[in-house]
């Protein structure tokens, strides 16, 4: 192992139990262990939040994986290695990278001072210089998820290769975290036409960040009809939900080309709702209603989560060209945790929440 200074303690954000953000506690506790074989330590700079981040602190997944308390949860992050294990040789002491825990359910996350990553098993990447670390931090799960969805969950192609198939693509909440990404990868990366669907006070935020078209669903809420009525049956290569709802599917199918794919990173309100647990039998339902719609021919559905972490070096050149750049929203000290996952749970953030350490 090679090191600078391994810390004993630090501080952090502790859950003793699952419940609302009060159980979110700024605590000084045992700092990670030494790096060990590929394992670096990082200081930390920032830390992204994400919708996951408050489900699993309400324990809405915890019929499907458990963690130990007391836990600090938080997958995303940003800062500069000061101690890496001997089997580490793409990654040196001082080097600034970002990236994200690849299990959530650890109780060893990034809203801390320091955190312990696997350069094999984990997202890592050395940080792009055009970037702050509150701007790194923010591009992990969502990012992942982002293209996931749109690339390999919707099939479109990118690059020079998608130049001259007018792709056509509707984003269903445009202005969050996972939404701001889609639109500029649709636009810049996939060069395709983007309609993205928010409310108007977020529509010039959209708007610069790529969208051809955007509809207020506060004044249009039946936008699939309206859609419809300007001739825009079956024209959709892909329509992508980040937020929720079995409704959005149904009614969306109309739009869909035959080849056209409808992909949720939220899924149906009863995997994704506030008031109830994710259990077994509700993927089951899920699964049996994806079953049921492709037996009746209907466009095809998808889910999707963020699983690319061994990809993610590769995902570093969007963000030095600047064909995709992270908008924060809001930024929150590490101690005030509870505030940034209020306003996360609300579901009305604009680009992403940053916490700062």
């Amino acid at each position: 192992m090679s090191q600078n200074r391994v810390p004993t303690s630090m501080h952090a954000i502790q859950m003793e139990n699952y419940g609302p953000p009060s159980v979110l506690e700024y605590v000084e506790t045992k700092a990670p262990e030494a790096p060990k074989k590929t394992q670096v330590l990082v200081k930390i700079a920032a830390a992204g939040v994400n919708p996951a981040e408050y489900k699993i602190r309400r324990g809405y997944l915890s019929s499907v994986a458990k963690i130990r308390f007391p836990a600090v949860i938080g997958a995303d992050y940003s800062g500069f290695i000061i101690a890496k294990g001997d089997q580490v040789t793409d990654f040196d002491i001082g080097d600034e990278v970002f990236g994200t825990i690849a299990n959530v359910f650890s109780g060893k996350g990034s809203y801390a001072e320091y955190v312990l990553v696997d350069t094999k098993l984990d997202a890592i990447a050395k940080k792009p210089s055009n970037m702050s670390h509150e701007e790194a931090a923010g591009v992990g799960i969502a990012f992942m998820t982002t293209y996931s969805a749109l690339i390999h969950g919707g099939n479109l192609k990118t690059d020079d290769a998608a130049k001259s198939l007018n792709q056509k693509i509707l984003i269903i909440g445009a202005s969050g975290g996972i939404g701001h990404y889609a639109t500029q990868i649709g636009k810049n990366v996939c060069h395709a036409h983007v309609t993205a669907i928010n409310s108007a006070k977020n529509a010039e935020f959209v708007k610069s960040l790529g969208a051809d078209r955007v509809i207020d669903y506060t004044t249009t809420p039946d936008f699939v009809q309206a859609l419809l009525q300007e001739q825009e049956k079956e024209s959709f290569d892909m329509v992508l939900d980040c937020v929720g709802g079995d409704e959005y599917y149904q009614k969306s199918i109309p739009l869909l080309k035959n080849s056209g794919v409808f992909t949720t990173v939220v899924g149906p309100l009863d995997l994704s709702s506030q008031s109830s647990h994710l259990g077994y039998g509700k993927l089951l339902s899920f699964a049996g209603r994806i079953l049921y719609n492709k037996l009746l021919g209907k466009r095809s559905y998808t889910l999707v989560f963020a699983t690319l972490h061994s990809k993610f070096p590769e995902f570093v050149g969007y963000f030095e060209r600047k064909q995709v750049v992270t908008k924060i929203g809001s930024k929150f000290e590490l101690k005030d945790a509870a505030k940034a996952h209020e306003l996360s749970e609300s579901c009305h953030a604009v680009g992403k929440i940053i916490l700062t350490v």
